[in-house]
């Protein structure tokens, strides 16, 4: 037995230039995350409320509303990659819970942006995707067969209202609009107490901290001065390199991007800066590294061995 629930996202109207100016990338993307393992959770704690036996595999209906899409939806770097993270994510972790997802009131621009996304959407997924434009009665009556109108916005084909009778239901669907700007980040990430690097184009850099005492905690706080730059931690073995954060591109130019593993291991840890896929500009980076002593941090947090 399946059971499914409903997302609806207003993704056009949303101000995603807004949200990248006032989160972190992977902050958003894992607060995504935490919507998907919150909505299966909620359905799978209260069977009876959900009608679901045991054991029944919980799936979704997305309906994905693109009214408003404009091309600052498509050309923002940080929206698409993003959009690429979660649909990674999600296809690495949720495949069985997707039943169907359906694009409504997809302008003629979004045949710019699915190219994009589409190369990263198993096959299996992109047979479960219907794509709509703006006249509702094709769109309203597809959803309409595969969705309980009860579960459905009147303004979406369903019958639900907020209680003073408003049929695009606000109190349940976020409506999206404008971020304030005074959510933003405030100016340039701070650069005192930090070391400065330039990592040349098209290269990487390696930094060694040596580790004593298993428990010991390897910290760091970095950003860029201008765009993106890679990121790694390794655990050096001879000659050879034992991946422990996994190598990732960080957008760390309007926050820090901080972060700490504890040691499993004693010996020496590599950091690992890398600009390998920019072939035409060097990165400055500002950094603060540090390996705090376990027992120290729990105590009073002094630490050694700092940069």
């Amino acid at each position: 037995m399946i059971h499914f629930s409903v997302w609806i996202t207003r993704y056009g109207k949303s101000d995603m230039k807004g949200i990248l100016r006032s989160s972190k990338k992977k902050d958003f993307v894992m607060y995504v995350v935490y919507l998907v393992e919150t909505s299966i959770w909620r359905v799978m704690s209260d069977p009876q409320k959900y009608k679901r036996s045991p054991g029944a595999i919980v799936q979704t209906t997305i309906i994905f509303d693109l009214e408003d899409l404009s091309m600052q939806h498509i050309t923002n770097k940080q929206a698409v990659d993003a959009a690429i993270k979660i649909i990674q994510i999600y296809e690495a972790n949720y495949p069985e819970c997707l039943s169907r997802v359906f694009v409504i009131n997809a302008p003629k621009i979004f045949s710019i942006g699915y190219p994009i996304l589409k190369p990263f959407i198993h096959e299996r997924t992109r047979n479960k995707i219907k794509i709509f434009g703006h006249d509702s009665k094709q769109w309203k009556a597809a959803i309409l067969a595969e969705v309980n109108p009860e579960e459905l916005p009147v303004c979406y084909g369903g019958t639900m209202t907020d209680p003073d009778g408003n049929p695009n239901c606000i109190s349940t669907v976020n409506m999206g609009g404008e971020v304030p700007k005074s959510y933003y980040f405030s100016g340039k990430p701070d650069t005192s107490n930090k070391k400065s690097l330039t990592i040349a184009s098209g290269s990487k850099e390696h930094l060694e901290f040596k580790v004593d005492h298993q428990g010991d905690v390897l910290k760091w706080n970095f950003h860029c001065e201008d765009s993106d730059i890679c990121f790694a931690v390794y655990r050096k073995r001879d000659n050879e390199l034992i991946p422990i954060v996994p190598h990732e591109k960080i957008d760390c130019q309007m926050s820090a991007e901080e972060g700490e593993i504890n040691c499993d291991e004693t010996g020496v840890y590599v950091v690992e800066f890398d600009n390998n896929f920019s072939y035409l500009r060097s990165k400055k980076i500002w950094y603060s590294i540090k390996v705090e002593s376990f027992s120290s941090k729990m105590e009073n947090g002094n630490h050694y061995d700092s940069l």
